[in-house]
């Protein structure tokens, strides 16, 4: 019996050894989220970036945001910049303005991008009109 059991583990170890467990695919995206905050007095706002990595490029695919001084509930606008710099230029790839009433959904065109090598950054603004702040999240 404890031969045929050595037997079995040999033959099941030379039968794996043969196997080889697949990869990820070559260039499969690897995905991102990224969330910030920002104060001013009782009003907050809170940013949400999604994107991911592919190729030589981080692909913005999206974000949301919400802001009030009780989340949800404060009508006004909210600024999207997303940009990078390269040396000392600063790019901006996509930039909007929006109405809230404190949720905010983005949907960015699939050809936003941001270098690998930028220093790439998307920044949002919140303002209901007595007071502002700027959520930044770093794209790295």
């Amino acid at each position: 019996m404890k031969t045929a059991i050595q037997a079995g583990l040999v033959a099941l170890g030379t039968l794996l050894a043969g196997t080889t467990v697949p990869a990820a695919p070559a260039g499969a995206a690897t995905t991102f989220q990224r969330t910030a905050g920002c104060h001013s007095g009782d009003f907050s706002g809170r940013f949400t970036l999604q994107y991911e990595s592919v190729g030589f490029d981080f692909r913005i695919t999206g974000g949301y945001t919400a802001s009030g001084p009780y989340i949800g509930d404060v009508a006004g606008t909210v600024s999207l910049r997303i940009a990078y710099r390269s040396g000392s230029t600063t790019h901006t790839v996509y930039s909007q303005t929006s109405a809230t009433t404190g949720h905010t959904t983005f949907t960015v065109p699939t050809t936003t991008t941001v270098p690998l090598t930028g220093m790439g950054t998307a920044a949002a603004t919140f303002d209901n009109g007595a007071a502002s702040c700027t959520a930044t999240v770093p794209i790295s």
